[in-house]
């Protein structure tokens, strides 16, 4: 299966999809009027990311609002792991999703449609939240726009979405005098490891420009996320209109959460998005992307 979906996620079909999340990120980043209440969630996150989770995942099916209430059922019992009653509802969810995806690699259907329609709008929150609480930061990326890839990986280590992961362990093993034996349910506090001080000098702080940053939100080595390419494209495309269009905007209160311990993520984001530097984003010509790589 992970094979099928490298397979999938060329290089090719990377570049097409980060072309065509750029141009809707653009023209809806465009379309907001300056001075003037904008939901980075509602009015941005999520329509483009449906109309990505579409081209990706190809449903036999025309009602996206059934489709995203699906989403949003299956997507709630990863919000709250031990909560057997979302989890039940999820499965059922899941099951009723299935019917609608019937190509592509196991992992870009249904569960694909999932992740990149609803959990990839919930992690741009996070690292759009944490960005307007640090307005230096969002104004170091609109002067220096071609920072926002090494930025994301900042966003993806200081407020990344996923905050436990569940595993078993294979073989006896001793972590930090830790005895853990075979068999044992292992619960990995993802969260944590990104605020290592002994990896991170000044973890609690957020900086852009941090370098020679390995984060984990993505997971690491051969256990890494493996649709990890295709989120960093879609994360930094999504961004980069942004920070390029608003140099200075303003987050609004109150902000409303969502989740429970395996994540959590704003339902809305509304900002009052101050006027650009720049009159206008540039439109790309067919086939050409701006995005950092």
């Amino acid at each position: 299966m992970r094979a099928e979906t490298m397979q999938t996620l060329s290089p090719t079909s990377l570049r097409s999809w980060r072309n065509q999340v750029l141009r809707d990120a653009q023209a809806r980043a465009v379309a907001f009027e300056v001075n003037r209440p904008v939901d980075l969630i509602k009015d941005y996150a999520e329509p483009v990311c449906l109309a990505l989770a579409i081209r990706v995942t190809h449903p036999r099916c025309d009602d996206t609002g059934r489709l995203t209430t699906l989403a949003m059922r299956v997507a709630a019992a990863a919000e709250e792991p031990f909560d057997e009653h979302l989890k039940a509802e999820a499965k059922r969810a899941s099951e009723e999703l299935r019917q609608f995806f019937r190509t592509g690699p196991e992992s870009l259907r249904e569960s694909g449609f999932v992740a990149l329609s609803r959990t990839m709008v919930h992690l741009l929150g996070n690292a759009w939240f944490a960005l307007l609480r640090h307005p230096g930061e969002w104004r170091r990326l609109h002067l220096q726009p071609t920072m926002v890839g090494r930025g994301m990986e900042e966003l993806l280590r200081f407020a990344g979405l996923t905050r436990l992961l569940f595993r078993r362990a294979i073989a006896d093993t001793t972590v930090n005098g830790l005895h853990i034996r075979q068999g044992d349910r292992v619960i990995l506090r993802i969260l944590a490891a990104n605020r290592d001080r002994e990896r991170f000098p000044d973890a609690d702080v957020l900086s852009v420009s941090r370098s020679n940053l390995i984060q984990l939100s993505l997971g690491a080595g051969r256990h890494q996320c493996v649709g990890a390419p295709l989120i960093r494209i879609v994360a930094v495309a999504a961004t980069l209109p942004l920070v390029e269009r608003f140099p200075r905007p303003r987050l609004m209160d109150p902000i409303q959460w969502r989740g429970g311990s395996g994540y959590s993520a704003p339902v809305s984001l509304p900002v009052m998005a101050a006027g650009s530097d720049y009159p206008s984003l540039p439109q790309l010509p067919p086939g050409e992307c701006a995005t950092p790589t």
